[in-house]
């Protein structure tokens, strides 16, 4: 069973992810979306603590992370 811990929002309106927690398998995860809410990407983060999943959110709508496919094929 997972959860949605947090959400964040590009200030571009170019898209948002949201920060999940699956407590059945202990990990936490990232799903991209675009601004229309078609998901793009899926990020694991297995042995990472949800603070440091969502220091990776929060550097990716602020343009510090990039992944590692073209954002903007959807």
């Amino acid at each position: 069973m997972s959860r949605i811990i947090s959400t964040y929002r590009t200030s571009d309106e170019t898209g948002y992810c949201e920060v999940h927690f699956d407590f059945k398998d202990e990990i936490a995860y990232i799903k991209y979306f675009t601004e229309s809410g078609k998901q793009f990407y899926l990020e694991e983060f297995p042995n990472k603590s949800i603070h440091y999943v969502n220091d990776a959110a929060e550097n990716w709508v602020n343009g510090i992370k990039s992944l590692p496919i073209k954002e903007n094929v959807v």
